[in-house]
């Protein structure tokens, strides 16, 4: 049986250290990619409110994965540096062969997040926009070009309910800043549109939403962030949740909106609420 490949991006910690891991478990070789390449890189906060390096990095993922026996392809990507990410995505085609899944998890990080939209830096805003939908896009195209030459694969993409759900508190104060929010929306209309477009040539493509987790820069920001910080899943339930949806993609239908601890609570990875 040929062995499946999947890459993900964002995987140096947090929802994509634990969804590479999980893959792998579940038989998957692993491309992964972030910003920080080996342990000890400094690795800021990305909104500036703390000094803290978070931990994390590629190396240390890759190690997790060749523990289970599977091979670990590490590749470094920016999503800000737009001439990168096609020749990126093609490097890691050309290394790997057949990409079986995608998990689209990189989200661009940087300040301005946590105000108001008058109080935000335009400047800001657009590279969050760059960050969260045309960075994303151009890294897509060729792995889905791959995809549709080889008679298909499947594409996920990490949401947010701030793509789609009424706001709930202010920026600061729990909840999301515009640039956020639109940028996510953009994003979320992905993989809608693309199962719509490539079902008939074997692309089957899902929106995840994870919930609130408690991922090592939640634990470090805490602040606005608290209530996610409090009341956040652990990454790794949400990994394996992944991982089950990669490994069984036709129990779901091509262009959901899967919410990722309601199918952890069927798993049994999350206690049902009573």
């Amino acid at each position: 049986m040929a062995r499946r490949t999947a890459i993900v991006t964002g995987a140096s910690r947090g929802i994509g250290k634990a969804s590479a891991i999980a893959l792998a478990q579940k038989g998957f070789d692993v491309a992964i990619t972030a910003r920080t390449l080996k342990e000890g890189d400094f690795s800021p906060e990305p909104s500036g409110l703390l000094p803290d390096s978070l931990p994390g990095s590629l190396e240390e993922t890759a190690h997790e994965i060749q523990s289970l026996g599977m091979k670990a392809y590490p590749f470094y990507l920016d999503l800000m540096d737009r001439d990168s990410l096609v020749p990126t995505a093609e490097d890691i085609i050309s290394t790997v062969g057949k990409v079986d899944v995608l998990l689209s998890n990189a989200v661009y990080s940087g300040p301005g997040n946590y105000g108001r939209f008058l109080d935000s830096n335009l400047e800001d805003i657009a590279d969050r926009v760059f960050g969260n939908i045309t960075a994303q896009m151009f890294f897509l195209h060729p792995i889905l070009s791959s995809m549709v030459n080889l008679g298909g694969g499947l594409l996920l993409f990490m949401t947010s309910a701030a793509a789609y759900s009424l706001p709930f508190a202010m920026p600061g104060e729990g909840g999301w800043g515009t640039a956020y929010t639109v940028s996510k929306g953009g994003f979320h209309r992905i993989a809608i549109q693309l199962a719509y477009e490539y079902d008939s040539e074997g692309i089957i493509a899902f929106n995840l939403q994870p919930g609130l987790v408690a991922t090592e820069r939640v634990k470090l920001v805490r602040g606005p962030v608290e209530n996610v910080a409090s009341l956040g899943a652990d990454p790794s339930v949400i990994g394996e949740t992944v991982a089950h949806i990669a490994s069984f993609p036709k129990n779901f239908s091509s262009g959901d909106n899967i919410d990722l601890q309601s199918v952890a609570r069927d798993l049994g990875l999350l206690t049902k609420p009573d």
